[in-house]
Parts: C-alpha cells; structure tokens; sequence
C-alpha cells in the first residue's frame, strides 16, 4: 500500500512539473479554498470585502514565474489593505505575501532579490502601525513594533527567501546536469563512431589494396584492358581518400586489428586481476569481419566493466552464432568479497556498446542479475550471400 502510494504520489509530481500552468492553478485553488474556510469558520465579518481580498491577494500568483517582483508588488499592497480593513482577530498575518517573497527569491536574479526580504517583512508589520493612526485596535495583542516582534518577522522573511532562493539554486544546478550530461553523451557517441570508423577503415583498407594489386598485376597481363589500369588507379585514390577521412575523426591508434580469435588475449588481464574467466565459442566462426569487430569490443568493454565494478569474480563469455546472427553474452557474478562502492560510472560504455550494435540492426541489453552479478548481451545481424 505505501509502495502504491508513492508511487500515485511520484506520477503526479512529474505530471506537475510537465504542466506548470495546471501546478499554478491547483496551488491558487488550494490556498484560496483554505482561506476561505478558515475565514467561514472563524471570521465575524459576514461582509464580502474578506473573501474578495483573498482572491484578489492570490490571483497574482498565477503569474510568479514569469512576473515575481509585480506579483509581490500586487499582494503587499492587498495584503496592506487587508490588514487595515480585517477585524483584529481575523488577519492571516501575511501568509500570501510571504509566499510572494518565495517566489521572488525562486525566480529573480540575485542580489536584488534580496530586497523582498525587508518589504515582506515591512508589508506583515505596517498593519500594525496604520490601524491605530485610523482610530481601529492593533490585530495582536503584542505590539507591532517590538524588537521581539521585528526580529520574527525578519527571520520569517528570511527564511522564505533563502528556500525560495535554495530552490532556485537546485533548479539551476540540475539544468546545467542535465545540459553536462546531453552533451557526454553526444561526445561518446561522436567517439565511438570515429573508432568505428578506424575499424572499417582497417577491415576495408585491406580489400581494396586487394583490389588495386590484383588489377595492375593482370594489366600487366593484358595490356590491351586498359580499364584494368583505371581500376587499380581508383582503388588506390579510394584508399588515400578514405585514410584522410578517417584521419579528421581521429588521430588515435588503437593497434592491431582485433579479432575474435585473440579471445585468450583479451581476457588475459581480467584473469590477471583474478577473474575467473569462462570462454564459450563456436567450433567455427564465419561471420563478417565487421561482426566480429565490433563484437571484439562489445566484449573488450564488457571486461573492462567487470574490473572497474566487481572486481576479482566469475565471468562467463559466451559467443552463439546463427544464420545471419552473432550473439556476444558476457556475464559476470558479484563481487568474492566486500568492495568499497565503485564511482557512479558514466554511462558512456554503454552508449558505445549500444551505438555499434545499433549499426548492425541488432539488440542489445544490460542489467543486474538475479545472483547479484551484471550481465551484457548484444545480438548482431547481417545479410547472408
């Protein structure tokens, strides 16, 4: 049941923060309906100046985003005038306008802000001051000027400011989060596709000298083709052209070629952490080399996981290959031992590992274990001939 309310709970306060406008009503509508029973309950005032008042001193607060300081301006000079008019026990003491004082701190630049705290405080205490110059009794029985009182007013004041100002502060710092963290992702996509990149250009660079010796070896042979020459002049423009594309992602080298076959290699440093590393692989792999590059570094990153969150544990890589499918499987149990909790990782691993799979019209999952352990699977597709 308290699960389901907090949950009841959450969705409405995401729905609110999607719909601003629906929030500002809901909060108007709540304080003004709350107004008006405590005035029906306990006013003797039977006139309908009060309940004017206070929709009159609520209204304005539709408008506190965008207009803060005429919002404030708005409800002292009512709440004024609702202090002079009210009967002495019936005043609310300056609810609205310190609310408006929020506002101003939540949604105006700093410092100037600062300056609502001394008019809200001015606009709760000048009922007190006025109402005797007009011949009417003070609304409390404790003076309005009294340093008890002002130091009270001052702190109240103050302290809605500084959570109005608080959550202006949040409000900015999860924005610039939010922009930080947009823009980490678009750079370790940019990234991986520029080391993509430097893989297609090895695996493709490798076919078309293929190409260019093959076709000036037989020119060679029949001098009367002279479009054989053309060939091999053209795979060799290709391969210059492709090199400097490559060459403006990147200047980084990442080594040899991977491959499949160097599995052992690639595990070594996981076992020399003291993973126990369980290697699965079909009999005979005929996938693509784009295939198994890019499963090379599913698995490359999968590993460099283990260590960087788990630590010395159990691994199990697991490559299954179909018709047209390559399925890369590495899961790993929990930590053998209590470690201290890893840094919060940034996710950018799992772009990567997402964006090279995506590439191959595949599917691709990550996620916890029922043992307590992280599992990564990502099913990579081609086209038979």
């Amino acid at each position: 049941m308290t699960t389901q309310v907090s949950a009841s709970v959450s969705a409405l306060r995401r729905w609110l923060t999607g719909h601003p406008r629906a929030a500002d009503l809901l909060l108007v509508g709540t304080l003004i309906a709350f107004d008006v029973l405590v005035w029906a309950d306990y006013s003797t005032d039977e006139g309908p100046l009060r309940p004017a008042l206070i929709v009159a001193q609520v209204a304005p607060l539709l408008w506190r985003r965008t207009h803060p300081w005429t919002v404030l301006a708005l409800v002292s000079m009512l709440s004024l005038v609702q202090g002079v008019t009210a009967p002495p026990d019936d005043h609310t003491g300056g609810l609205f306008v310190a609310f408006a004082g929020y506002a101003v701190a939540r949604h105006a630049r700093p410092p100037l802000s600062a300056a609502a705290v001394p008019l809200v405080a001015a606009t709760i205490l000048l009922p007190d001051l006025i109402r005797p110059w007009l011949g009417m009794p003070p609304s409390t029985d404790d003076p309005g000027w009294s340093v008890t009182t002002l130091l009270l007013l001052l702190t109240v004041s103050a302290g809605a400011w500084s959570l109005g100002f608080a959550h202006r502060r949040t409000h900015l710092f999860a924005q610039r989060l939010r922009a930080e963290q947009e823009r980490s992702t678009r750079r370790a996509v940019a990234a991986e596709r520029a080391r993509i990149a430097r893989d297609l250009h090895d695996l493709i660079a490798h076919h078309v000298s293929v190409i260019a010796m093959q076709a000036r070896s037989t020119a060679e042979t029949l001098p009367e083709e002279p479009g054989l020459a053309v060939i091999g002049t053209s795979a060799d423009t290709a391969l210059t052209e492709m090199r400097r594309m490559v060459g403006l992602l990147t200047d980084e080298h990442d080594g040899p070629q991977p491959s499949l076959a160097h599995l052992d290699r690639l595990a070594a440093p996981a076992r020399a952490a003291g993973c126990q590393v369980e290697i699965t692989v079909p009999g005979r792999l005929d996938a693509p080399d784009a295939v198994q590059i890019t499963a090379y570094r599913i698995t490359q990153e999968s590993l460099t996981n283990v260590l960087k969150h788990a630590g010395a544990t159990t691994v199990d890589l697991t490559l299954r290959q179909a018709p047209g499918r390559l399925t890369v499987t590495v899961t790993n149990g929990p930590p053998s031992r209590p470690r201290p909790p890893a840094p919060p990782g940034s996710g950018l691993g799992l772009i990567g590992m997402r964006e090279r799979t995506a590439l191959f019209e595949g599917t691709f999952s990550a996620g916890r274990t029922p043992e307590g352990g992280w599992c990564v699977e990502a099913a990579l597709t081609w086209q038979e001939t």
